[in-house]
């Protein structure tokens, strides 16, 4: 693992939240300075573009199959007749298989319009996508919840190993991919009224899927989804739908891993909110609180700001 941040020329100067971006860490595979980086940097964006942005394991591939279906006149035959994976591609996840397919190259192959999935900060994404004012779908999720299922799914997937609280340790000190956590989240949700960004949370998707739709058709400018076709929709999006379309998971986690004894069931597990009061210890709670007041205290937020009650 290995830790990136903006320096030099490259230095955030092009975003529209004004920081100091060189003190945005975040910890990737070794193997992403040399493949991706400057690629993804430089990667050349088309006016149709939409972004699905998120931390792992907050609810993407929920948000992508329906920001998809918007984008593609509902078009719910094509969504179940073929891979999510090939219908809104991971940028970036060229690095955790250099020797595989190249994610980039698929990415700039896609035929417009391109919904885009990275799970890589504000910083690290193409530069294009703020200069010309692309659109980005951010999805943040609550951070006991997603600390729990990154850990099901980086030991179903056989990268990482060990037991949950050690995981929480490692979580918390930006040792785990994608991290820091909090960063991650408090860019976009301070980022959040600018016209090219959507942002919403697992947490509001569980509470009310329906006023997110209808927030997202006004965002994408496509129209509002029908009384008789939103049932169908919010039928193909339930959890139970979701989580018995398999096809696209199985070919990313068995295939593009290499790993053909993964536990699949752990890509989607419970999708509920607060699953992590039964399995996080005592200690592993009382430190995420403790890390997550000090991470908030410096914007004046705390986390039901983002999330409501959990």
């Amino acid at each position: 693992m290995m830790r990136m941040r903006c320096t030099g020329e490259l230095d955030g100067s092009w975003l529209p939240l004004k920081q100091d971006w060189s003190t945005r860490w975040c910890s990737l595979q070794e193997s992403y300075k040399e493949v991706c980086a400057q690629r993804i940097h430089n990667f050349e964006t088309r006016e149709s573009d939409v972004f699905v942005v998120t931390f792992m394991k907050s609810g993407t591939t929920w948000m992508q199959e329906l920001a998809w279906l918007l984008l593609n006149q509902l078009d719910f035959n094509s969504a179940k007749g073929s891979f999510l994976y090939y219908r809104s591609q991971f940028i970036e996840f060229l690095m955790n298989d250099p020797s595989g397919i190249d994610t980039i190259t698929a990415c700039e192959k896609m035929i417009s319009p391109r919904l885009i999935k990275s799970h890589l900060p504000a910083q690290l994404l193409p530069r294009e996508i703020w200069q010309e004012g692309r659109k980005i779908i951010y999805l943040a999720r609550n951070p006991k919840d997603v600390v729990v299922s990154s850990y099901h799914f980086l030991n179903a997937i056989t990268l990482w190993k060990g037991d949950l609280d050690t995981f929480v340790d490692e979580f918390v000190n930006d040792q785990i991919c994608y991290t820091s956590y909090w960063s991650h989240v408090i860019d976009f949700w301070r980022m959040r009224n600018e016209p090219n960004i959507f942002f919403a949370t697992y947490e509001e998707m569980k509470r009310d899927l329906r006023n997110v739709i209808e927030r997202l058709c006004k965002f994408l400018a496509v129209p509002n989804v029908e009384e008789e076709i939103m049932n169908q929709l919010l039928h193909h999006l339930s959890f139970d739908t979701m989580k018995g379309c398999f096809r696209e998971i199985l070919y990313d986690l068995k295939y593009t891993h290499n790993n053909h004894n993964s536990n699949f069931r752990k890509f989607m597990r419970r999708g509920i909110v607060g699953s992590y009061k039964d399995e996080l210890s005592a200690v592993a709670k009382e430190k995420m609180d403790k890390w997550t007041k000090d991470s908030l205290k410096d914007y004046g937020i705390t986390e039901s700001d983002i999330f409501g009650e959990i």
